[in-house]
């Protein structure tokens, strides 16, 4: 995978190395790169706190949607799916649990329009920080909010994630 700052230059963002993080608002001291460890370090919980576990998935989307600046070309598809599956159709958010609808997506092939993010720090309050500093039994429960938060900012494209999953389902 690409450093996250080759994403960034691609999608013509200049990475700011310190304050609050430039894309989600966090208030870490060294934006993007401080961010994301944040989120790593919400992975590394995924063995200790099983309830988190289960909830895992929407702190992914959530993290992704928020920084899609530095990630690759189907990221906004893949988590708008993603969110879509657990928030309205009542996926699980347990890690491994979605593969099998990400590869059918993929490997459709088609031409896929351009879904936008929202303007940064407009893609829901909450971040990888709230989840992070709620503690163990919370943590779940922030987790859904952030991704129902984001899922929210993102409504404009809802109806295609709505659609595909529908075609996917045909397929």
């Amino acid at each position: 995978m690409q450093d996250f700052r080759q994403f960034a230059a691609k999608n013509g963002l200049k990475i700011a190395e310190t304050g609050p993080c430039q894309l989600c608002g966090a208030g870490v001291e060294r934006g993007v790169e401080e961010c994301l460890r944040v989120f790593g370090d919400l992975a590394g919980l995924l063995r200790s706190e099983k309830e988190y576990a289960q909830a895992h998935l929407f702190s992914v989307d959530a993290h992704a949607l928020q920084h899609a600046e530095i990630h690759g070309v189907l990221n906004n598809h893949v988590h708008l799916l993603g969110l879509c599956l657990m928030l309205e159709r009542g996926a699980s958010a347990a890690m491994g649990t979605r593969k099998p609808a990400v590869e059918k997506f993929l490997a459709l092939g088609r031409e896929w329009p351009p879904l936008p993010a929202p303007a940064a720090r407009e893609r829901g309050a909450l971040t990888a920080l709230d989840v992070a500093r709620a503690t163990a039994a919370r943590r779940p429960a922030m987790a859904r909010r952030w991704a129902e938060e984001v899922w929210d900012a993102y409504r404009v494209h809802q109806p295609w994630a709505r659609r595909t999953l529908d075609r996917l389902a045909h397929d």
